[in-house]
């Protein structure tokens, strides 16, 4: 299990270092209000959808689109708490639309 604040660091790197950091400070000790977090994460779900698709793309483990597909839920069920269920739906459809062809 990763811990709550390693998760937060990857978070902060998917939706931008610069802008995690101008609303809530170092991700390594923020504490950011969860609707102030979502709020973020909602201005920013293109920019995390294309994280995440550069990371399957860069990793071996995924060879298709149905190991994508894998790479993607475990991401997600990863960052769990820090998304809401709309924004994991969201990022997961982003996703597949963007890796359909792999």
């Amino acid at each position: 299990m990763i811990p709550p604040q390693e998760c937060l660091v990857q978070l902060a790197r998917l939706v931008g270092r610069d802008a995690f950091a101008e609303e809530f400070g170092p991700p390594q000790s923020a504490q950011p209000d969860a609707g102030a977090l979502a709020t973020l994460v909602d201005e920013r779900l293109d920019q995390i959808a294309q994280g995440l698709v550069e990371e399957a793309a860069a990793s071996d483990d995924v060879i298709d689109a149905a190991s994508a597909l894998a790479y993607v839920d475990d991401r997600l069920q990863t960052l769990g708490d820090l998304l809401t269920g709309e924004q994991s739906a969201a990022l997961r459809a982003a996703f597949r639309e963007a890796t359909a062809g792999w």
